[in-house]
């Protein structure tokens, strides 16, 4: 199965995609997959989750979106408390405040994020009902493809300098 969106693989299949400055959440988010209440235990979300690459929406008692649960928080829930966390409810795992993306914010903003917290897959909400995941691979993947410049512009820096100045230090200098 793969993981890249249907709207993003017609993007870079035909070359005719957005420009770069302007992709949006909308581009590269997934559909939801599966979902569980705060109500289930972690090992019912573990069967879920284990062996897949994508989270399960987390949803409260209200049937609305609170969350993402990941392999990862499982993981770390699992080492913290090894001989209980299977019994755990996934209510443990809500974090506040909890941070959602709308469709149409930009993917510059999501690198933003990233650079300001922690990389994961994040819950795109849209009117409060729950549309997509947006997988930090499937952002990378968009980097990846992105023309050095756009990161000139957004300031975003690799080794302690932009491109443009690796660059300038290439033609002088002994880059180390």
């Amino acid at each position: 199965m793969s993981r890249q969106p249907a709207p993003y693989a017609a993007l870079a299949s035909t070359g005719r995609g957005r420009r770069a400055a302007t992709a949006t959440v909308r581009d590269l988010m997934l559909p939801i997959e599966r979902a569980i209440t705060v109500t289930h235990s972690l090992e019912d979300a573990a069967g879920l989750v284990i062996g897949t690459e994508a989270p399960v929406l987390l949803l409260d008692l209200s049937h609305q979106p609170v969350g993402l649960i990941t392999e990862s928080a499982l993981a770390a829930m699992a080492a913290q408390e090894p001989e209980r966390w299977k019994r755990r409810r996934c209510a443990c795992l809500v974090q506040s405040p909890a941070e959602f993306l709308t469709p149409e914010e930009s993917i510059e903003s999501v690198l933003g994020r990233y650079r300001d917290g922690d990389v994961k897959p994040l819950l795109v909400l849209e009117e409060g009902q729950a549309v997509g995941i947006l997988h930090q691979d499937d952002v990378f993947t968009w980097c990846l493809e992105q023309p050095v410049s756009i990161f000139d512009a957004l300031g975003i820096v690799s080794g302690g300098s932009s491109a443009s100045e690796r660059s300038s230090s290439a033609h002088g200098k002994e880059v180390v």
